[in-house]
């Protein structure tokens, strides 16, 4: 299969996962302020409208706030736009290999931040790279619908956002092409 079809590929799927995403763990962990953090009086006042229009019925549901893909002890932008490297059922060696490659990519690419997905418990590297890591834990049998659940979730988080397999950080051609994927998008 080409890198091209592997990443259209992706695409599909995750785009049929978030449509399967249960809304209920999307209002769950939906962002709220840290505690300690004080809203600007015009950010308040603005809550309190929205919440009286919700309860009127003229405002249909809570509008979603940014989801900052970034991490403050990382040098980043924060207006960051997330690339998403999709890395789940891959083998450790193979992930980072593609990790070195995708942070050729990334090098190259300011006002990118890649967000890796994975089920390989890698922390200690994961920490050097300064990238956010949504780690999704490959459980057994009676837990295991959890891991489809935030598969689905992670797929309905990062839908508006380029999405690349392991495979396109491991050459120089695929990392090519995966930096062409990520620059159709438009800012």
């Amino acid at each position: 299969m080409s890198h091209r079809a592997e990443i259209e590929g992706l695409r599909r799927h995750l785009e049929q996962m978030a449509g399967e995403a249960e809304t209920g763990l999307t209002r769950r962990y939906a962002l709220r302020f840290l505690p300690g953090e004080r809203p600007s009086l015009y950010r308040r006042f603005r809550m309190a409208v929205g919440r009286i229009l919700r309860h009127l019925g003229l405002r249909a549901t809570q509008p979603l706030e940014p989801w900052l893909p970034g991490l403050r002890h990382a040098e980043r932008s924060d207006e960051a736009r997330p690339f998403v490297i999709w890395a789940l059922d891959t083998d450790r060696e193979t992930l980072r290999a593609a990790c070195r490659g995708f942070e050729k990519l990334h090098a190259a690419l300011p006002g990118w931040a890649p967000v890796l997905v994975t089920d390989i418990a890698d922390f200690a590297f994961f920490s050097r790279l300064g990238w956010l890591v949504e780690y999704v834990p490959a459980l057994s049998a009676p837990a295991g619908s959890y891991a489809g659940r935030k598969r689905r979730y992670l797929a309905w988080r990062y839908r508006d956002a380029p999405a690349l397999p392991v495979s396109a950080g491991l050459t120089a051609e695929s990392i090519e092409l995966a930096r062409t994927e990520i620059l159709k998008i438009r800012r």
